[in-house]
């Protein structure tokens, strides 16, 4: 049977209880601090599918407390790493995966910014704001439900 597109997508999990124990996985796997296109299981655009079409069997409760889960992870990492609990914690690394998984931001930066910016520019500022984990969850659900990307895009452009 050839490869054709939605129709993978829809023979992955076929069944409620398969679907049921993938969505399960991908929680699990999101909770544990992983990305969605780290996961082992299907793509991005599988999981986009199910959640679609099976939004019963991929509750999005679910899969947004998945992702605060995932992001409280990587903060109890950051914790324990500047209370000295981890040995050879790498607070640079740390610090630059946040900024990109979380949306997090160096706070003189900010400041810098409404320096040289004048009032107008304070709602761009807005936008480099930490994003709350009700946000994050909301992007996990816009990622998995966005259209995919384009084929000249060569950058991820996400951030998870």
């Amino acid at each position: 049977m050839a490869d054709t597109g939605d129709d993978d997508a829809a023979l992955k999990w076929p069944t409620r209880a398969a679907r049921r124990k993938a969505c399960t996985a991908f929680c699990t796997h999101l909770a544990a601090g992983y990305s969605i296109d780290s996961f082992p299981d299907a793509d991005r655009r599988t999981l986009r599918y199910h959640a679609e079409q099976f939004p019963e069997d991929f509750p999005s409760e679910k899969l947004e407390e998945a992702a605060r889960n995932g992001l409280l992870e990587w903060e109890k990492i950051g914790k324990d790493g500047v209370r000295g609990d981890l040995a050879k914690f790498n607070a640079t690394a740390w610090a630059f995966n946040m900024k990109n998984r979380a949306g997090w931001r160096d706070r003189s930066q900010v400041e810098t910014w409404s320096i040289w910016g004048g009032p107008d520019e304070f709602s761009k500022l807005e936008t480099f704001k930490p994003r709350s984990p009700e946000e994050i969850a909301l992007g996990v659900m816009a990622l998995l439900t966005r259209e995919d990307r384009s084929a000249n895009d060569n950058s991820s452009g996400n951030a998870d």
